[in-house]
């Protein structure tokens, strides 16, 4: 009878080796309600108990003998690749991965922890979606999906409080005004026919100045074409000629200069104007990148696209560089000039945009 008791009892234990494995997905993140134009560090954890090896040994127990294993807890999450590229309606900005094994209760498990940071394109209720893995036998395990709102950008409190100032003195002017238009209406009709007066006598005493000048002029040119000789009219007209060729030289406007702005919050709040994108919505990122690379004193906004990218390949003279401008090259003339829209995601487009302004 201990014989068959000690077969069952070692029986159960190898059956909860057998079915202990199981993997596990979890997604979190660190806030479900943001700003547009806010990050979010969105964590994925998967969990699997590690495999179980070792070396057979005997138990001796009153003349009864049973051979079994001894456990070394091995294994781990190579033959699990999981790699997210994208995630609709969101921007995947920075990743970092890292894997650890530990024990707890005697029970020893792998885990792999996934970071991502991302930014939502768009206002509203957006969703995460459910991450699904397979494992070696073909059985999917699935995380659970994440609501996200996306609020507008909140207004400066100072801009705020401005405006109610503003309104303020706006009802006490108001209250002032009602109180001076019965007597201003009184004083404006006695003044009004004073003012007609007073503009009619003024509009007379100009015309007859403008007379009186005209009529001196008349008289001092005639007298100077009696008396003036041939040497002094041509004296005359040639200081004419000087004064005229100085009043003709071109002065050469100065080359615009561009106010220094920072890309990540003018971009903050193009998006926050623009709901979804578009081909008018890329004119002005594209216009927005051009006044950022004029942080650099080389660079101006009279110039085009095209020299403005030679610019930058000449400023950081590394191959990355050259390539991105001309990937991005391609992109401006579909958008600038073509008024069609990008062929990579903005995702994409950012990266290279960022990459050129750090380089200068």
């Amino acid at each position: 009878m201990r014989k068959i008791l000690y077969l069952l009892l070692m029986l159960v234990l190898s059956c909860n080796i057998a079915f202990a494995e199981d993997i596990t997905i979890t997604s979190s993140v660190d806030r479900t309600e943001v700003e547009f134009g806010d990050r979010i560090q969105l964590t994925l954890q998967i969990k699997r108990p590690l495999t179980s090896q070792g070396n057979t040994r005997t138990l001796n127990n009153g003349g009864f003998s049973f051979s079994f294993n001894s456990f070394n807890m091995m294994g781990g999450m190579d033959d699990i690749d999981f790699n997210i590229e994208n995630i609709p309606d969101f921007d995947i900005l920075g990743r970092s991965t890292s894997q650890q094994s530990r024990s707890i209760n005697g029970k020893g498990e792998s885990v792999k922890q996934i970071t991502l940071s991302i930014v939502p394109q768009k206002i509203g209720e957006l969703i995460i979606p459910a991450f699904s893995i397979k494992d070696k036998d073909g059985q999917e395990h699935t995380s659970q999906a994440i609501k996200i709102k996306v609020n507008e950008v909140a207004k400066d409190p100072d801009e705020e409080g401005q405006a109610s100032t503003s309104s303020s003195s706006n009802e006490d002017d108001e209250d002032s005004n009602a109180q001076l238009a019965v007597s201003n209406t009184q004083r404006g009709k006695d003044n009004s026919f004073n003012s007609f007066n007073l503009m009619l006598g003024f509009g007379l005493g100009l015309v007859l100045v403008v007379l009186i000048i005209m009529f001196v002029a008349y008289m001092a040119g005639n007298s100077a074409r009696r008396v003036a000789d041939k040497s002094s009219e041509q004296a005359v007209e040639d200081a004419v000629i000087v004064k005229e060729e100085k009043k003709a030289e071109n002065v050469q406007p100065a080359k615009p200069v561009a106010e220094a702005i920072d890309f990540d919050t003018a971009t903050a709040k193009l998006k926050a104007q623009y709901k979804e994108v578009s081909s008018e919505f890329y004119k002005k990122y594209f216009e927005i990148f051009k006044k950022a690379c004029c942080n650099n004193q080389n660079i101006s906004m009279d110039m085009t696209y095209t020299e403005l990218l030679n610019k930058c390949k000449d400023i950081a003279g590394t191959s990355n560089i050259r390539e991105a401008a001309d990937r991005l090259a391609d992109e401006i003339e579909l958008v600038m000039y073509a008024n069609r829209m990008p062929q990579r995601q903005l995702t994409a487009i950012n990266s290279d945009i960022r990459e050129i302004l750090n380089s200068l």
